[in-house]
């Protein structure tokens, strides 16, 4: 894979919500960035800037974890006035690589339906078909 230029490099950056997506956005941009995180829940053992904090500091970026609805949650009014910078982690990773693919998300169903694409794209590769899928 080929390092881009890309909008993620040398910028502040603000990752909302500490899940799963999160934490690899911060392991991922942590060398690449200036990169500060907040959670609605405070437990978390992080190092997390305070809410009162957030409105002080002018965020190039925000990355915002999937399961964060921006009309509900802790930070839902700088969100509302930032809505040009909120960015996903899957935003980051297609920042730094160029390279062709087929992202599945969603809560239930990406093995099948990675496994029926699987199928169709190897049964048309392996026949040459240029337009009809596969019996």
């Amino acid at each position: 894979m080929k390092n881009k230029k890309n909008i993620f490099l040398r910028k502040k950056i603000l990752i909302y919500g500490l899940g799963k997506s999160g934490i690899s956005s911060y392991k991922f941009l942590k060398k690449k960035a200036d990169v500060y995180l907040f959670d609605d829940n405070s437990k978390i053992n992080k190092k997390l800037v305070s809410l009162s904090k957030i409105s002080e500091i002018s965020f190039d970026v925000i990355i915002i974890s999937p399961g964060i609805d921006i009309s509900k949650c802790k930070l839902s009014t700088f969100l509302k006035k930032n809505l040009q910078k909120i960015y996903t982690d899957l935003d980051v990773l297609y920042s730094f690589y160029d390279n062709l693919s087929i992202t599945i998300t969603g809560t239930n169903g990406k093995s099948t339906t990675a496994k029926i694409l699987h199928d169709a794209l190897t049964c048309r590769e392996k026949n040459n078909k240029k337009n009809d899928f596969c019996d």
